[in-house]
């Protein structure tokens, strides 16, 4: 059983500025209530967790590594490949006149 009559096909049509051939109207009204059954059985899924479900002891563990500052020469490094440098900075070309 349709759900989805021809005029509500065509109401839908012409707010998006469609104009449908009678074929289109058939195929779309079958499309639609296609989308309403899709519709129907995504509200009859639970869509609670049990009680005993807890996130932080479902799988394995994410490891954890110590948060320690180490020294870094990365700013040297990254100023050597550098075509100009000005003190601890990139000298680029001037582009705005």
């Amino acid at each position: 059983m349709s759900r989805i009559d021809r005029q509500t096909v065509e109401k839908v049509a012409s707010l998006a500025y469609l104009k449908l051939s009678e074929d289109e109207i058939a195929y779309y009204q079958k499309q639609l209530d296609r989308v309403l059954d899709y519709m129907q059985q995504l509200d009859s899924v639970t869509d609670s967790l049990p009680a005993d479900w807890r996130a932080d002891l479902v799988g394995p563990v994410t490891p954890e590594r110590p948060d320690v500052a180490r020294p870094s020469n990365a700013v040297e490094k990254v100023l050597r490949a550098a075509p100009k440098v000005v003190g601890t900075a990139f000298q680029v070309p001037r582009i705005i006149e």
